[in-house]
């Protein structure tokens, strides 16, 4: 891996407080869940780079598109593929089957090594692996990377921005003490990170030149998210009408359940009171067939567990 990091001596980068400056470390790589969406760019404004800054984007129309779980990466499918990993993300998508996304963390950098759908399908970055951020990401930090996948026979190039940090405000919420990271790729293509600190996930991703965004909405941690979904057997997967949510214990708290579509419009809402060792019955007869995605949310702690489920 080639590379270069170093401080930027902007002037304009002594106009801000060091103590207000959001700073990440490897420390801040913890497992969680997330919720994932996308969204057109069409007159997507980045703004400008600096300390403090306000990102309004309140009014994005966001898709929902599926679900990030933490994995344990030796049990993974594509785990041996990947020996260096030592973190593993699995995106459940509307349409399956599921992409598993491989990074390697260290005291001092987050290295991306690939994606796996099939043994033979997905992004190998093994030769020259891809650093998404070096640690501990300061303001103005600034480096040069190359990465190669094992299909490509040439290095892309990147340089690497912590050009700004701020608060974002987001259809899913409004976050505070962000870091904005600019990419320019090959010297030609520029895209911007915007990533929450704790824990650190990228909260909005650009790709400008096919009009996309990614927009991730972090959950809970891992940990929650497990022993939610513990709580449910939700059965029969496939349904033809009614799928039934039963609580494999007591469940204190009211519970709200949301059906998701394909295009990612809520389609079934109901509420619940507290449960114990009982069930709720969601009738979704009057649904076209397909995949949904059904989330269940404790009202009161906001823990969540979120499904694929086919409508036959």
């Amino acid at each position: 891996m080639r590379k270069s990091i170093f401080a930027s001596a902007v002037i304009a980068l002594t106009q801000f407080s060091a103590w207000a400056q959001p700073v990440a470390t490897s420390a801040n790589v913890v497992d969680f869940t997330g919720e994932f969406y996308f969204a057109e760019a069409n007159s997507f404004t980045p703004g400008p780079a600096g300390a403090n800054q306000t990102w309004d984007f309140s009014n994005l129309q966001l898709t929902l598109g599926g679900l990030d779980t933490p994995q344990v990466v030796s049990q993974t499918p594509f785990g041996a593929q990947f020996p260096t990993a030592n973190n593993c993300y699995k995106f459940s998508g509307m349409f399956p089957p599921d992409r598993y996304y491989y990074q390697h963390v260290t005291p001092d950098r987050y290295d991306i090594i690939g994606m796996a759908i099939t043994t033979t399908t997905g992004d190998n970055y093994t030769p020259n692996p891809r650093t998404f951020c070096t640690f501990p990401y300061t303001f103005g930090t600034v480096y040069n990377d190359t990465y190669r996948t094992v299909n490509e026979g040439t290095d892309t190039s990147v340089v690497v921005t912590y050009d700004a940090y701020g608060t974002v405000i987001l259809p899913t919420g409004t976050y505070t003490n962000v870091i904005r990271q600019k990419v320019v790729k090959n010297g030609t293509t520029t895209n911007y990170n915007w990533f929450n600190v704790q824990p650190f996930y990228p909260l909005i991703q650009t790709v400008l030149e096919q009009n996309s965004l990614g927009i991730l909405k972090g959950l809970t941690l891992a940990t929650d998210e497990h022993n939610f979904g513990k709580n449910f057997a939700i059965y029969p997967n496939p349904t033809q009408d009614v799928l039934h949510i039963e609580a494999l214990g007591t469940i204190d708290h009211a519970i709200d359940m949301e059906l998701f579509d394909l295009l990612g419009q809520r389609v079934l809402a109901q509420h619940s009171g507290a449960l114990d060792h009982d069930q709720v019955q969601l009738n979704l007869a009057g649904l076209n067939a397909g995949i949904y995605l059904l989330r269940i949310t404790d009202s009161e702690t906001k823990s969540s567990h979120t499904q694929r489920v086919i409508k036959k």
